[in-house]
């Protein structure tokens, strides 16, 4: 019987060891899922410390975003650090997945596009015009910060970079609910496929609006009415977008 105690005692042992050195070695792995760090800092400058020390590692002749480990930076989701590792090594010829360029710029612009109570899109491009690569970055609120979720590539479709910082077709609306405000026009729209994102439009004496028959007119918001289709272009600023032209497509 005792022999059997025994016996018993030394399972029940080997049961609690091996438990504990499965939790030892896959503790990185369990945490990880259920884990994410944030950082309360604007979510602007989220971006910029991270994309700043990107840029310049590929500028640097000795140095490598991979080798400094930025690819598996903790501000990241795990799926954006995923696809970020298994990018290395990429080609030359196909766009850095973090700066969305096939050539390395000398300096990036970052802009919000606009900002939400739980989500964040800004836009990442080149100081230098001819490169035409946009990132957009999206953030997400957890825990009273932010972290970065997404980075999606615009392949550069254009033959010539973007007369202005903001190009969006949607519907414009005025009739908006908190945290909009609602005594300001809003361009309704889609971006990456997902509906409902949302643009304060400021005008000026400058913002021309081009009318369905093509006719060019300075706007008048006030006979504006929603929902109007419309393509919009300006420049974007951290406070909305400031309308540089308007062009109403009718029903």
């Amino acid at each position: 019987m005792k022999q059997k105690n025994i016996i018993i005692t030394g399972v029940v042992i080997l049961a609690v060891v091996a438990a504990g050195a499965w939790l030892f070695f896959n503790k990185g792995n369990v945490w990880q899922g259920l884990k994410q760090e944030v950082s309360m800092d604007d979510p602007i400058d989220i971006v910029f410390d991270f994309y700043n020390p990107w840029l310049d590692a590929l500028q640097s002749a000795s140095a490598d975003p991979y080798k400094l480990g930025l690819a598996n930076a903790p501000i990241l989701s795990k799926e954006l650090r995923d696809r970020l590792l298994n990018a290395e090594g990429h080609p030359t010829t196909e766009p850095d997945p973090v700066l969305c360029q096939t050539e390395t710029p000398t300096g990036i612009s970052v802009r919000t596009i606009y900002k939400h109570e739980d989500e964040t899109q800004i836009l990442v491009t080149s100081k230098q015009k001819e490169l035409t690569g946009q990132a957009t970055i999206t953030l997400l609120q957890h825990n009273g910060g932010w972290y970065m979720s997404d980075i999606h590539c615009s392949p550069g479709e254009f033959s010539a970079p973007r007369e202005f910082s903001f190009e969006r077709e949607g519907f414009l609306l005025k009739s908006v609910v908190p945290p909009l405000d609602s005594q300001y026009w809003h361009l309704v729209f889609e971006e990456n496929n997902e509906k409902g994102h949302t643009a304060p439009l400021f005008f000026s004496s400058q913002s021309m609006c081009q009318m369905p028959d093509g006719s060019t007119v300075v706007c008048n918001p006030d006979q504006f009415v929603e929902p109007a289709k419309a393509v919009v272009h300006g420049e974007m600023t951290e406070s909305g977008v400031e309308v540089k032209r308007i062009e109403l497509l009718g029903e």
